[in-house]
């Protein structure tokens, strides 16, 4: 089930001496997700202030006035791009986005937060969206890229930040849920999606904890894998509480013009942003 939607504000940071100057920093590494991106009526998607960044900072301010926010997100981003640069969303020649968060962690030691939001699109993209079909050997290569470079991500940012910043990582719902609505054979399109989400975020997981960084479930937060309470959709009759979620905290079951559009709505942002405030106001 969704969590509370009482945003508590963050825990005050571990003491900093008074040596240290500047202001309060968050910076946003990772994907669409991480810039807020909601298609408008026509279904292009565009970066919004409604995404969970801004949720995590007006928090976060509480405790640190001043805060100031980078975004480093790059829609279309890859654990690659985002390690070496040359997403196509990124100005040609422009640092990557590891290189960017080292420069202004450095740059800045009363950085307090560093939130990480990337490999979706090494995976999901081997999925088709509207049918379901898995491209197995994609899947392949995106795992084997995963492997290769969240590592590295994960160290550079740990050596980069201060040891008084907090370095969370996310994991993700599961977009493909939507195929439930398509009759006999979306319904198992969507339940054969579950396990490579679930490995997908195992993976992503399992790397963040080895390299030192706190892992939110954003997933958890949207109950992906519940499909024993139901809700009513309307349109649909009842359905599972991990299909009612991803169509009314995304825009993935949604008709055209938009469509199958995996990125959250404003509700589904907060939940995410809850997901990062779970890990912040437990103890550390």
């Amino acid at each position: 089930m969704l969590g509370s939607d009482a945003l508590a504000p963050a825990p005050a940071q571990p003491h900093v001496t008074a040596a240290i100057t500047g202001p309060p920093l968050y910076i946003s590494l990772g994907d669409s997700l991480a810039a807020g991106w909601q298609p408008d009526r026509d279904g292009h998607d565009r970066a919004t202030a409604q995404g969970y960044v801004d949720v995590v900072a007006r928090s976060l301010a509480r405790s640190h006035p001043g805060l100031q926010i980078q975004r480093m997100s790059c829609g279309g981003a890859t654990s690659g791009t985002l390690l070496n640069g040359g997403a196509g969303c990124e100005p040609r020649g422009e640092h990557s986005q590891v290189e960017r968060a080292e420069e202004a962690l450095r740059a800045n030691p009363a950085a307090v937060l560093v939130t990480l939001n990337i490999g979706d699109n090494d995976i999901e993209m081997c999925v088709d969206g509207n049918t379901g079909t898995v491209d197995p050997a994609c899947v392949k290569r995106g795992e084997a890229a995963l492997d290769r470079t969240l590592p590295q991500i994960a160290a550079r940012l740990r050596a980069a930040a201060p040891p008084s910043a907090r370095i969370i990582g996310l994991v993700d719902y599961d977009q493909f849920l939507s195929l439930w609505l398509d009759g006999a054979r979306g319904r198992a399109a969507a339940k054969r999606s579950l396990g490579i989400i679930r490995t997908l975020n195992q993976t992503i997981a399992r790397i963040y904890q080895q390299a030192g960084i706190e892992v939110a479930d954003a997933g958890g937060r949207f109950a992906t894998e519940d499909f024993t309470h139901t809700r009513w959709l309307r349109g649909y009759g009842r359905v599972p509480l991990a299909v009612y979620n991803i169509c009314t905290l995304t825009w993935a079951c949604s008709a055209e013009p938009i469509g199958h559009d995996d990125h959250a709505r404003p509700g589904g942002y907060r939940q995410i942003a809850l997901a990062i405030l779970d890990v912040l106001n437990a103890k550390h």
